[in-house]
């Protein structure tokens, strides 16, 4: 079994922070690089301008900010992506395009309410993506 790429999407919650430490274990027996991901919703096709354009960029430092340290505490090589859009695709959509190996990833995210009512992203990765999927506790 070869690990050479692994996706760690991350929204800032403790349970991401767990994700991150268990994706560092992996790249450190692999010697994996990491792509470290984070998805706003932001709204498609919208401009964005002035205070609410800074907003958004230091809401995506401040959601990967707990998993970067990690990542950086333990040496492993990563590069950061933020995109907007629905999480679930995005993170399918990247590990397709970047022939990730494995995506490691928390059960539930910020707001659990939110999962309750709209739908696990978790369990939407799970179905539908290309490699296998760590599902960090």
């Amino acid at each position: 079994m070869d690990i050479a790429k692994i996706l760690l999407p991350v929204d800032g919650s403790e349970s991401s922070v767990r994700a991150a430490r268990e994706a560092a274990e992996w790249a450190k027996i692999f010697k994996s690089d990491i792509i470290l991901l984070h998805c706003s919703t932001v709204f498609p096709n919208l401009k964005l301008k002035g205070d609410y354009a800074r907003e958004v960029a230091e809401s995506a430092n401040k959601a990967l900010g707990p998993a970067r340290d990690v990542l950086q505490d333990n040496g492993i090589r990563y590069m950061e992506r933020v995109v907007d859009g629905s999480p679930s695709e995005e993170i399918v959509g990247i590990a397709e395009r970047e022939k990730v190996d494995m995506i490691v990833m928390a059960p539930r995210g910020v707001n659990p309410l939110q999962g309750l009512l709209l739908g696990s992203v978790t369990e939407r990765v799970l179905k539908t993506a290309p490699c296998r999927v760590l599902v960090a506790r």
